[in-house]
């Protein structure tokens, strides 16, 4: 029978993964009594964090899977046929690091416009690192660490939930074309949670921070995650 190829993707069941991934942020959140804003910055942490470990998990895959693909690599460059096996993987080796620094570089300078956005539109304290003048006077590395002692349960949570996608398919499409459906998802929430933030707070009062953290938390691990490709 002819598949129907007209037909929407199948959307999986929430799996222990992302289960988990939800309990470590609702509980974090609701036990420190996170903000709305703090949930935005959380989510932007999140989301640099899975981008970058993807991209090093990649660079880290492609040397140790030379001998199964080389006859692929042979293809594309006829002259490592004659190439001894060291110097294929020197080569390889070399091709994904400096794959893995540009994608590095474009996920940092893509999360650091996100940081302006969500510093006009989600700004919280401390004001020199996340307010309307300070992301944008700071260096990059300090909101990152700030955040990371801070908010550490929630991009745990992503890393865990969201794991199978920095290792299934092809480590090169991964690492030269980055933007898989998981990462387009994570930043399509990042840029829209600041609206849906404003929406929880106008319905729920600051008294329901904790509630609609929840809600939105249930949105990014449990809801509009469809079947990854093998």
């Amino acid at each position: 029978m002819t598949p129907d190829i007209t037909a929407e993707p199948r959307r999986r069941r929430p799996s222990w993964p992302a289960l988990v991934g939800f309990f470590l942020t609702a509980v974090a959140a609701v036990t420190g009594g996170w903000s709305l804003q703090e949930f935005c910055w959380s989510t932007w942490l999140s989301g640099l964090v899975f981008s970058w470990t993807c991209v090093v998990m990649t660079a880290l895959q492609l040397p140790l899977s030379i001998r199964k693909d080389r006859s692929r690599y042979e293809r594309v460059l006829p002259a490592l046929r004659r190439a001894p096996d060291g110097a294929v993987v020197v080569a390889v080796s070399a091709a994904s690091a400096a794959a893995a620094c540009l994608a590095l570089w474009i996920y940092s300078y893509l999360f650091g416009f996100y940081g302006l956005f969500l510093s006009v539109f989600a700004a919280m304290e401390p004001g020199e690192l996340f307010g309307q003048n300070g992301f944008i006077n700071s260096d990059f590395v300090t909101p990152v660490l700030y955040l990371a002692s801070a908010y550490w349960p929630m991009a745990l949570g992503v890393l865990i939930a969201s794991a199978r996608g920095c290792l299934r398919g092809d480590p090169w499409t991964r690492i030269l074309l980055p933007l898989r459906a998981e990462v387009i998802r994570i930043h399509v929430f990042i840029l829209a949670l600041p609206f849906a933030a404003l929406v929880a707070w106008l319905l729920l009062g600051e008294r329901f921070h904790g509630l609609a953290i929840v809600l939105l938390s249930a949105l990014l691990f449990l809801f509009s995650r469809p079947r990854e490709q093998r």
